[in-house]
């Protein structure tokens, strides 16, 4: 626990200007998804989002002995899973709408208890690991590598879309979660139904 009275905590989870993406896949497509798993299904959509901390990084490489470099760099958008501390980049700059950060702290909530999510700092080391990972296995021996905000104020909270899908056909019922930007999928919960009572 830090000691200087007035600091900001270290695992602080609040966040600078979150932003809320809208879906790039739209309901009926969430609905047709559900479908090849259960056909003939009569479902549901309901858009929901997902937590996310979104760095914007500038990654330059220099040499050893220059103590910086005048590159421009490279842009790089990581994004953490605010929830599992799951790293990945992004081939796209997240774009949507500005939110409070209220609509943020009530998604995080959702998930329990704040203090088994990863805080804001491991959040970043995270974002830096992996960009650092994925510059070094492209440059020369003997080159260093420097990562900056590149967007001037760290990380931000990003609300990411998705569409949970509900509904069932004469044999299952089932709920599947619908990533909103590019349609994979994961099976929440699925039952067999058991057999009408008016049947024989």
């Amino acid at each position: 626990m830090r000691a200087d009275l007035g600091a900001e905590p270290e695992d602080e989870l609040s966040v600078v200007g979150p932003v809320r993406m809208d879906p790039h896949i739209t309901a009926a497509e969430a609905l047709a998804v559900f479908r090849r798993k259960l056909p003939g299904a009569v479902a549901e959509a309901r858009e929901v989002h997902h937590p996310f901390w979104w760095a914007a990084l500038r990654v330059r490489t220099r040499r050893l002995l220059k103590r910086s470099s005048q590159r421009p760099g490279q842009s790089m958008n990581v994004l953490v899973n605010a929830v599992s501390g799951r790293a990945m980049i992004a081939d796209f700059a997240p774009v949507g709408t500005a939110v409070t950060g209220q609509q943020w702290s009530a998604l995080l909530d959702e998930h329990g208890d704040r203090s088994r999510l990863p805080s804001r700092s491991e959040a970043d080391r995270a974002a830096r690991a992996l960009a650092r990972a994925e510059v070094v296995r492209t440059v020369k021996l003997g080159m260093g590598i420097d990562i900056s905000p590149a967007n001037g104020h760290g990380l931000r909270g990003l609300l990411k879309p998705n569409w949970l899908v509900t509904g069932a056909n004469a044999k299952h019922s089932a709920t599947i979660l619908v990533d909103g930007l590019d349609s994979s999928h994961f099976i929440v919960r699925v039952e067999r139904l058991s057999p009408s009572s008016s049947h024989p």
